[in-house]
């Protein structure tokens, strides 16, 4: 395995286990009722996809999910010109969407693991080349992991506040 491999394997694996700004740490102990709950700022907010609840953590959870498959099935495909269309998961409890998010980044990082230096500059999706298109996936989990824990600190703001209970 080169050392820019091992280098993005080391930032993928980070996003997940690292002890602070990662997700697993903060998707740990949710709870189905606190994945669920959702922001006034996104009420009459729909979903075209059929995600969840939009600004909801099963939200973030199952389009993590759905991308991840969406990358493994690009990166054995490469190079493609447009993301391919990728069911929605089912909305099921969250552990088990945790589970299964976790389940599809193992695939997608055994397909991080097979890449060489020399397949870093070649096409991969749209005009990004191998490299880029790594460098965004890990970019984008850990743009919805700092997103998660925003919807947790409010989660537990309107808890704790009885001013807020009209925040679904």
């Amino acid at each position: 395995m080169s050392q820019t491999t091992t280098f993005l394997l080391k930032a993928f694996d980070d996003n997940w286990s690292h002890r602070w700004e990662s997700l697993h740490p903060i998707l740990v102990d949710i709870t189905d009722h606190e994945a669920s709950w959702q922001h006034q700022a996104y009420t009459g907010e729909h979903d075209p996809m059929g995600l969840a609840e939009p600004g909801t953590i099963r939200w973030h959870v199952g389009h993590l999910e759905q991308n991840a498959r969406r990358y493994v099935h690009i990166l054995r495909s490469r190079p493609v010109a447009k993301n391919p269309e990728i069911p929605a998961p089912a909305l099921i409890n969250i552990r088990d969407m945790v589970d299964r998010f976790q389940h599809v980044r193992n695939e997608l990082r055994a397909e991080i693991a097979q890449i060489h230096d020399a397949d870093l500059d070649d096409p991969c999706r749209g005009e990004m080349t191998v490299a880029e298109f790594v460098r965004m996936v890990i970019r984008h989990e850990t743009w919805h992991a700092g997103q998660i824990v925003v919807i947790r600190r409010l989660y537990r703001t309107s808890r704790a506040n009885p001013a807020l209970s009209h925040i679904r």
